[in-house]
This record gives structure tokens, sequence and C-alpha cells, in this order.
């Protein structure tokens, strides 16, 4: 492969400067989902072709925190130890030099996982490209309580960008933009592929509400390596009430936050879709632009 693939987490960075540092208690709470669920996945990555891995943290910590990160780290992954404030240009000063012409970096917050094919799978649409972002739509949503949810997201925070690198420019990197507004900054992709990735649920987690239908256990173990604890199995007549509790649930929410009900729909309509680019324009994709599409193609075949 003539590109070099980073993945890049950011663990406990801080966002404006003077902020207080991350307490112990939140680091070693987080570090508890990323040992379970981001740490074995990345380590159990199949036919990818070799790849870095940047951990940035937040380097105001206790002697404890940082020995048990380091410990973890080796064979693993380079921590990058800093206070300064975060910056969407951090991880492009941070990646070394290279005489390849292309740079594909993945992004993946501390708390979730991939699947075990997932970086080989971002490999495999390197094509020359100038930039292009690349996003696998289907994931799973993994509860506290074990339960298992499958969704579709457009433009996901699992995303990766393919750049070409420019003489004396600094990377774009993937965190050039807000994953939901990619486009904004390059064509993006959206992939047909099985289940790709993992959001773990919890209650420090800024996405806690899981917005997919209910599926049984076996598509964790199926897709995933992880050492996370949750429902392996379940009974059929238990998998239906839970089913139907997650339908009551996702139909109150619609109904007290339309706009969510908007997302789902234009995620599945441009899931169905295969995969296809979607060219550089401000914002995500929309139902609209869907249904649009569909009537031109109807017109071309008349």
């Amino acid at each position: 492969m003539d590109a070099d693939h980073a993945l890049l987490t950011r663990f406990s960075a801080v966002l404006d400067p003077g902020a207080p540092p991350p307490t112990e208690d939140w680091l070693f709470y987080r570090l508890g989902f990323f040992v379970d669920a981001c740490l074995p996945s990345v380590l159990s990555q199949q036919g990818a072709a070799p790849f870095t891995w940047l951990v940035l943290l937040d380097d105001r910590c206790s002697d404890d925190f940082r020995a048990e990160v380091t410990r973890l780290s080796e064979g693993a992954f380079t921590p990058v130890w800093t206070h300064e404030p975060w910056r969407r240009e951090t991880f492009a000063h941070l990646l070394p030099p290279s005489s390849r012409p292309h740079l594909i970096t993945t992004r993946l917050d501390s708390d979730d996982a991939i699947a075990v094919d997932f970086m080989a799978r971002v490999q495999h649409q390197l094509a020359g490209q100038d930039r292009l972002f690349v996003n696998f739509p289907r994931g799973v949503q993994i509860e506290r309580s074990g339960a298992v949810h499958r969704t579709n997201v457009l433009s996901s925070p699992f995303l990766s960008l393919i750049e070409a690198r420019r003489p004396g420019q600094p990377p774009l990197t993937v965190y050039a933009a807000k994953h939901a507004r990619a486009r904004g900054h390059a064509p993006l992709r959206e992939v047909a592929a099985p289940v790709m990735w993992a959001q773990v649920l919890h209650g420090n987690n800024l996405l806690n509400t899981s917005t997919g239908v209910r599926v049984h256990p076996r598509l964790v173990a199926e897709r995933f390596r992880l050492d996370l604890v949750h429902d392996a199995d379940i009974a059929p007549a238990a998998l239906l009430r839970g089913r139907a509790r997650q339908l009551a649930r996702l139909a109150r929410l619609w109904a007290a936050h339309p706009g969510e009900l908007t997302k789902q729909l234009e995620a599945t309509a441009w899931t169905l879709r295969g995969t296809h680019d979607r060219p550089m324009a401000p914002g995500a994709p929309r139902l609209n632009d869907h249904l649009l599409a569909g009537v031109q193609r109807l017109r071309r075949t008349r």
C-alpha cells in the first residue's frame, strides 16, 4: 500500500485554554472502556497493512494513571502526553514525515470499537484520491444493560480521510472537520459493508440513548473481538420483548425530537443505495437528495 495509515484517538485532551484536567475518577472510568472495547478491537484487526495508532492524553495526571497507560501501550499504540488545548490540526503536527504520496487517517473514540476488518476495508478504498472521506454507515450500539442495537449513521464518528500529501504543507487529517459536516471539506464515500463499528453507551457518553433496532447479540461476536460485558445470548421471547420496548422508546424519542426520525430515515435511505460518493458540499446528505436522485434515475430509463 503506497500510503501511511494512522488511527487517531483523543482520550483526555482539553478543549479550552486554562481548562482543568480530567479527574482521576473520570480517567480510570474511561480507561475501563478503553481496555474492554477500544483496545482489543484494534489489536484484533485482520488483513490490514501496518498502521500507527496515536492516543492523545492530558499529561496532568497521576503517576499511577500514566504508568497504567504506558503498560497498555507497549506494542499497541503511541501515547502522546500534552496539556496543550486541542485543535483540529493537532494530530497533523504529530504525524511523522513520510515519502509516501498518500495518507489515511481514521478517527476512533476511546470508548468505542471497530470490527475486525475495519482498517483493511478502509485501506481497500485507496485509489490515488486527492481527498476523500470514507464512512461505513452500519454499526451497533451496546448498552450497559447488555442490549445490542443495529443502526445506520451517515458521516459517522468512525470516519476516515484519504488525502494526497502536499509538499511543504501539513496534512489535513480526518479531524479537520466535525464528522457530520465532513462534506464541507471533501467528497464523502458511504461504503456498503456489514456492521463495522460499535458505540458503547454509558453514563458519561455524549450519545447515551440508543437509536437503533434491538438485535441478537451474536452480531457482536461475529464482527468484533471485545472484552466488554454484554448479553452473549438471549432467548427468542426475551429478544422480542426487548424489541417492543425499544420501538416504544424510539416512538417517544421521535415524537419529542422529530429531527431524530428524519436523521434515521435519511441514513436508511442512503445506506440502501449501497456504496456511493457524495460530492463536496456543505452539510450532510438529506432525504430530499435521495428522492431527487431516484426521480432522475427514473427519467433516464424512460
